[in-house]
């Protein structure tokens, strides 16, 4: 499709327009309903829920997003849009439905790779900034979230759809022929930054995301925000052991007036919180193109070889930081990926896992893995409750049951079978611990390692089982108990 006419009078409005008729009309078609029903204050709540729910994908996402940990604390799981509607507040779910929406948008139109590249860097910053105003007390974190992933949305928008434009303007900008702004201009005629300030307006986003693209923010705004979570997910980019991202991390550390070594692990678990946000959207490739962070920049050290020993210095350390982001009451997600950090890293261990129990206490799923083989061991370390015949991982969530075998181990009559767990993870010697919070099993952390290799030392058990029950304080601490 051909770019707009050079003989229009104002280029930035032309684009809006193509934009609008030509290249994302059912996008425009949906945000034009949802934002008949935002404006209309008669206008009830299932208004919105018929305008999500035309829409098979759209409430698939939305009801993922909706029972994420990262918008729900660790309540109730929703299962229906109304519901989420009442959970989460009206703003909150349309804010999620335009996002969905947006993206859906430019993933139809033909990812290419600054579009690609933008989505993830938007979603990287996203959780940067809504952690950084859940710290200033920020009266809706959540809002901040949608309005640093909506950021960039004329940058996203042109790429995708600009054809040979964008070809040239591309090629410009990685022969670096001045200041990216100042190329802009000379070959579009505006900013794209502008482009994103006037579809925000066209499409009735959050004004947030308008305002947070202005010349002149302050640095202590709801904006500053933003422009400081872009500025260190762009960083990354270069490696999170570059001078520049470790520049960014200080300058986010003083942003939440904390020391980098409190910070440091908070800016890892944000990198693989953000990755999995971008898969619950539909934006795998997103998500793998988001940095994370390495051990030089979170804890100062190599990634474990598969024969690493127990460091009781460093089990030490892991727990000192729990502790301290305990008390900074930092969101739980941050203090349960650095308690399986700790569980991988410190405790002499081939792989570690961190599994929650569904809010149904129907099944244990894993939330998290490190070490070898993670990805795969994520897949398999999945495993049915309700239902399920008497074994060891019943008896685990159940009864708070310890489970500490050795390679080859068999029990004897009338105890709890570990066939399940040996055949989906394989014959090694294994150590699961519960993590309990309001009076009952939440989750499960796991460490192994081959037969190949000598047992567990003794003291491993009591580590894991410390590290459990940090991460069971940050759970009690994160919400009410939950019924059911």
């Amino acid at each position: 499709m051909s770019a707009p006419s050079v003989a229009a009078t104002d280029p930035l409005s032309a684009w809006v327009a193509r934009l609008r008729a030509q290249d994302m009309p059912i996008f425009s078609a949906t945000l034009a309903a949802i934002g008949e029903v935002a404006g209309d204050e008669a206008s009830p709540a299932s208004a919105l829920g018929r305008i999500i729910l035309r829409d098979a994908g759209m409430t698939t996402r939305v009801l993922r997003m909706a029972n994420s940990v990262f918008f729900r604390g660790e309540s109730h799981r929703v299962s229906t849009i109304s519901r989420a509607i009442v959970v989460l507040g009206f703003d909150t779910v349309r804010n999620i439905a335009v996002s969905v929406a947006l993206i859906d948008a430019f993933l139809a139109g033909g990812v290419r790779e600054r579009v690609a590249a933008e989505m993830a860097r938007c979603f990287h910053a996203a959780v940067h900034a809504r952690h950084a105003a859940q710290a200033r007390g920020d009266a809706s974190p959540e809002e901040v979230f949608i309005a640093t992933l909506l950021s960039h949305i004329g940058e996203m928008a042109f790429w995708c759809f600009s054809g040979e434009v964008g070809i040239r303007l591309d090629r410009a900008l990685r022969e670096q022929r001045g200041a990216p702004e100042q190329i802009e201009m000379d070959m579009l005629g505006f900013r794209l930054r502008s482009l994103t300030q006037m579809l925000a307006r066209e499409w009735t986003l959050p004004s947030l995301v308008a305002s947070a693209r202005a010349d002149g923010v302050r640095a202590d705004s709801r904006e500053g925000l933003i422009v400081a979570a872009y500025r260190l997910a762009e960083a990354a980019e270069g490696g999170w052991d570059s001078e520049r991202a470790r520049s960014a991390v200080r300058d986010y550390a003083k942003l939440l007036k904390l020391g980098v070594i409190e910070v440091a692990p908070v800016v890892a678990a944000h990198a693989k919180e953000a990755a999995r946000i971008a898969g619950f959207y539909g934006c795998d490739d997103a998500a793998q193109r988001i940095p994370q962070a390495s051990r030089a920049v979170d804890a100062g050290a190599d990634a474990p070889a598969g024969d690493a020993e127990p460091d009781p210095l460093a089990e030490l350390d892991v727990a000192r930081r729990i502790v301290s982001l305990i008390a900074l009451q930092a969101a739980s997600t941050t203090v349960l990926d650095l308690a399986l950090e700790g569980a991988g890293r410190t405790l002499g261990a081939d792989r570690a896992v961190l599994a929650l129990v569904t809010a149904n206490r129907a099944q244990l799923a894993a939330r998290a893995t490190e070490g070898l083989g993670a990805q795969q061991l994520m897949r398999h370390f999945n495993f049915l409750l309700a239902g399920a015949p008497r074994d060891a991982l019943t008896e685990l969530v159940d009864h708070a049951r310890t489970i500490d075998v050795a390679a080859g181990f068999v029990p004897a009559p009338g105890l709890p079978s570990l066939t399940r767990l040996r055949a989906a993870l394989g014959d090694r010697h294994q150590m699961l611990v519960p993590v309990e919070a309001h009076g009952q099993v939440m989750g499960v952390l796991y460490i192994d390692r081959a037969p190949s290799r000598p047992v567990f030392p003794e003291d491993a058990q009591e580590g894991l089982l410390h590290f459990a029950r940090l991460a069971g304080l940050a759970l009690e601490q994160s919400g009410p108990r939950p019924r059911g």
